[in-house]
């Protein structure tokens, strides 16, 4: 084999203007592509002029700590001419004593603060400060992913920044101590909000906190059922009101009984997370199959407000017209600012997309049935105080709530000028009047009974992907009688996709006019717009046409190939290594170069969390988005799970990812799924192992006895008595095996008679496509009962092979095997197909099989894990597996029955002279010295045989057979 080749490659910094490209390509989906002044790590910052100084925040502890953190100039309020007066009167005394012996009043200029003030609250916090008032930004969550995403034109100055920690294992502390920070400020806070959904909790929790119970809030009694949608459900049908029916699950056991028992007809049925916002991840699903496709894309997943799913939503749909009413309280006072109708409509694949909303008022029965409805769901979910925004169905059995949010209508607040010249005054206003002028809002009617002007908001749908060159139909748009503002997201030169949700619009319009018919009118121009002449496509692509990189843990054996076959691609290349000085690092098959960065996964490290942050900061560095991080060999399957699962890249449950690497918990999990599986034990003390074995008192006596992690054949037992168990188990427990790995514990198991085969499959979102069946060569050989001999492709065309296929696929689904390649060696008993083991990577054996694949099925297992990452449309056209064959072929694994130092290979020309020869792949040469070959690392080489012929096949690999007895190797 030769060397392991590879140069390294300078990994360029990354932008540190931009916002993180883990979050954006990782998950996450930004409210709204508009970045203010970068915000992370502020509270920890040094003051640049002096580095000597400390953090912001100890700043506060000093004797004029808000000096700083005031704006100067900023308010018009009478009282703060008089504060400026106030320093200017300070600046005339001379005595330095005499300066600090000044007081500043506290209480000078009231605060407002705004927990995470992002989409509307980016509004809401500017209304602070126009008021005058001084305006304080906490953020709930440290290194909020949506921290710098604002509407956009909105460029707020605050007075101080506060970072509750979020992440501290004591709340309770890290309440109180975000509690001490406000109470450190010069300002007497008058009001706490949330500005995002993100504070909603927070902002309910620190109003309990702080100011010894002045300021308005509504408690934290239902703090959650305000937050958590499915326990908002169960709260208001507490309360007497029409709620959906709902659970929620983290397990798909729990989801799948609530979903029998209530056995819905017709079947439709809501999936989506319980904690985001828009119409993130919400599916319509038709049958159990596509509730459990959306139940694993959401659970685990980040939403759009950069939090982790914990749990799943599973509701019952609701058909109907969708309303949203906007609402203000004060002491338990609702006031309705406006009602919105929703367009939503099917497009792009998904069933709920906005298109637009239409403002209404109050002026019917239908309109006063949802105020009532949204008045009682206020009440019950305990919302006595601040914004609410209700989005609410209207059924066949009347009004229904979808959810309800104890802040502004979020949306980037591009609703606001619709609502101030339809209705004469808006939602984010009026919130700081419940607030702060009590009379004004006093003053507002219960209702608004009748509308000054007609207004819509038209969202812009995306029905083509790639990159723009223009946007001419903005030009039309912009022309418009009715076009009154606008809210772009995408401009030339950058990658639109389809719009699917809230966070896919391109684009939002909002038109305003007198005559409704108009508004009408040129809000359906949108629609045809958005059909033809919208868009000027540089490139029209489903995915976005950049660099990518790939990453491949551990690239040895198949795994080279794997790589390879990513840089022919045109993908970077990051090879990353899990083991210091790997011992199988130099195992890539003959003929491979790779180039490519590298990254060395410290393993020697005793914090395994703390080697794992490092390798990940590592991967961040990397100036390509990273599309795939997949396994090369064996021992990268755990890393790879835990890195694609941080960065969130296609990949496969963690909480299974021992089961798939583990072949005693693989065993194990496959039989609680119902699957046949073998009976075995694991055992690192002698004691137990005999006891399982006098237990069982196996007969005939036939024992496998083998390491619980490593590949081939390697050190695999079979064994006729206890005492040849004995020695088997005390050559393995705690020796090296041949992945380099310490055998921590011997797995013991049934032997299993049968022929074997090995099932290549690769599988996207659950969907399994097999590659090619291998029907294994086994033999007794130089005192080794299992020696690879060969293995012969076979395709699925006859009853035993549908056979195995159905048995690999209920393996992969048992151990949630969703995403990437797998080969699973099934042993074909009397009793049926049995496991001996799966694993989560490519077909092994250094890849030499490739060609014979390609040759007689016309594909192969490499090249389609890739595609099923990075070119699901290749994917897609393939069959679920290959009931033809075009050729025949078989791999002979080459086997020395004698040890020696190699004078000559005399066979090897006899070998290429047959006619079914394509391929030779020699791990020897003369001069080196041959071992009897007992497992798959002393085997001397391997030879590919195709034909046209399958009776050529045969007596080609038969004739081999014959010289590796006499005639092969010529040894000193």
């Amino acid at each position: 084999m030769s060397g392991f080749r590879a140069s390294m490659r300078v990994v360029d910094p990354p932008n540190t203007n931009t916002i993180r490209s883990d979050l954006l390509e990782g998950g996450f989906k930004p409210l709204r592509k508009a970045y203010s002044e970068p915000v992370r790590g502020l509270m920890d910052a040094k003051d640049p002029r002096n580095e000597d100084k400390a953090p912001f925040l100890d700043m506060w502890k000093s004797k004029d700590a808000w000096a700083p953190l005031m704006k100067k100039g900023s308010f018009g309020h009478k009282s703060y001419s008089d504060k400026v007066m106030d320093e200017k009167e300070e600046k005339k005394v001379d005595s330095p004593s005499k300066r600090r012996s000044i007081s500043i009043d506290r209480t000078f200029t009231p605060a407002v603060a705004v927990i995470d003030p992002f989409s509307s609250g980016a509004i809401l916090a500017a209304g602070v400060v126009k008021r005058g008032y001084h305006c304080i930004r906490i953020l709930a969550e440290r290194n909020s992913p949506v921290a710098s995403l604002v509407q956009e034109g909105i460029n707020t100055q605050y007075d101080a920044t506060i970072q509750h920690d979020n992440e501290a294992a004591d709340q309770e502390r890290a309440l109180a101590d975000t509690v001490r920070q406000l109470d450190k400020l010069p300002w007497k806070i008058v009001a706490i909000l949330p500005g995002a959904e993100t504070g909603v909790l927070l902002a309910d929790k620190l109003c309990a906190r702080f100011g010894n119970g002045e300021l308005r809030d509504n408690g934290e009694t239902l703090s959650l059922a305000r937050r958590n949608k499915y326990i908002m459900g169960e709260t208001i049908r507490k309360a007497g009101v029409r709620a959906v029916k709902q659970t929620i699950a983290s397990d798909w056991g729990e989801a799948q009984a609530f979903l029998r028992e209530w056995n819905p007809d017709p079947y439709k049925v809501i999936v989506k997370p319980n904690q985001s916002a828009g119409s993130d991840d919400v599916f319509l699903c038709n049958s159990e199959e596509e509730v459990k496709r959306g139940f694993d894309k959401i659970n685990g997943a980040i939403n759009g407000l950069g939090v982790v799913n914990e749990g799943v939503l599973i509701q019952e749909f609701l058909e109907g017209k969708e309303y949203v009413v906007d609402s203000v309280s004060r002491d338990g006072k609702h006031k309705v600012m406006a009602i919105w109708e929703y367009d939503k409509r099917h497009v792009n694949g998904q069933f709920n997309v906005y298109f637009g909303m239409k403002v209404r008022c109050v002026d019917d029965e239908l309109t006063r049935e949802i105020v009532e409805y949204q008045r009682s769901v206020l009440d019950a979910v305990g919302i006595i105080n601040g914004p609410a925004h209700a989005e609410v169905m209207l059924t066949k059995s009347g009004p229904c709530l979808v959810e309800v949010g104890s802040r502004c209508h979020g949306g980037e607040g591009t609703w606001k000028p619709i609502a101030d010249n339809c209705v004469g005054y808006n939602q984010i206003d009026v919130t700081l009047d419940a607030y702060l002028e009590e009379g004004r809002f006093m003053a507002l009617p219960d209702v608004p009974t009748k509308l000054r002007m007609y207004g819509r908001e038209a969202f812009v749908v995306a029905r083509d992907s790639g990159v723009l060159r223009g946007t001419p139909g903005f030009d039309e748009i912009r022309k418009f009688r009715s076009f009154l503002s606008e809210e772009v997201a995408i401009h030339r030169g950058q990658f639109m996709p389809l719009t699917v949700d809230c966070f896919t619009r391109p684009a939002a319009f909002q038109l305003l006019d007198e005559d409704e018919s108009v508004v009408e009118k040129e809000y359906e121009r949108v629609r045809e717009l958005e059909k033809q002449g919208m868009w000027d496509f540089e490139v029209m692509s489903p995915n976005k046409p950049e660099t990518a990189a790939v990453v491949i843990v551990d690239p040895f054996s198949s795994g080279a190939q794997l790589a390879a076959r990513a840089l022919a691609l045109g993908y970077k290349l990051i090879m990353l290594f899990s083991e210091t000085d790997s011992p199988v690092a130099s195992l890539v098959q003959q003929g491979t170069c790779l180039q490519g960065a590298k990254i060395q996964h410290d393993d020697t490290n005793p914090d395994s969390m703390s080697a794992l942050e490092e390798t990940i900061a590592k991967l961040k560095e990397v100036p390509h988005p990273i599309v795939a991080i997949l396994p090369g060999a064996e021992t990268g399957v755990l890393l790879a799970d835990k890195l694609a699962d941080k960065l969130k890249t296609r990949t496969n449950p963690l909480y299974l990812s021992t089961a798939r690497r583990n072949k005693y918990v693989m065993g194990e999990t496959i039989r609680k799924a119902g699957v046949r599986a073998v009976k075995q034990t694991i055992a690192s003390d002698w004691g137990a192992a005999q006891a399982f074995l006098r237990e069982w008192n196996p007969d005939p006596y036939k024992v496998i006895v083998k390491p619980n992690q490593s590949a081939g054949s390697d050190d695999v037992f079979l064994c006729n008595s206890e005492e040849e168990v004995k020695r088997g188990f005390d050559k393995i427990n705690g020796a090296i095996n041949g992945l380099g790995v310490v055998n921590e514990g011997v797995l013991i198991q049934e032997f299993l008679e049968g022929k074997e085969y090995v099932v290549d499959s690769v599988s996207r979102d659950g969907k399994h496509k097999v590659m090619a069946i291998w029907e294994y060569d086994k033999r007794h050989v130089n005192g080794q009962f299992n020696v690879y001999f060969g293995m012969k492709i076979r395709c699925v065309d006859d009853e035993l092979t549908r056979e195995l296929v159905k048995y690999q696929q209920s393996v992969l689904d048992a151990l949630e095997i969703k995403n990437g390649p797998a080969h699973a060696e099934v042993m074909l008993t009397k009793s049926g197909p049995c496991l001996v083991e799966v694993g989560s990577r490519c077909h092994g054996g250094e890849g030499t099989w490739q060609p014979i694949a390609d040759g007689c099925i016309g594909h192969n297992q490499i090249d389609v894990t890739l595609d099923c990452y990075i070119r699901p449309d290749e994917f897609d056209k393939l069959p679920e597996s290959s009931d033809t064959m075009i050729r025949y072929g078989r791999e002979v694994f080459l086997v020395a029955r004698e040890n020696g130092k190699i004078k000559a290979i005399p066979g090897i020309d006899t070998i290429m002279a047959l006619r079914s020869f394509v391929k030779c792949e020699m791990c020897v040469q003369p001069g080196d010295e041959l071992k009897k070959t007992v497992d798959c690392f002393t085997r001397p080489g391997a030879i590919q045989l195709i034909h046209d012929d399958a009776k050529v096949v045969e007596e080609d690999y038969e004739a081999i057979r014959k010289l590796e007895v006499d005639g092969l190797f010529l040894l000193e």
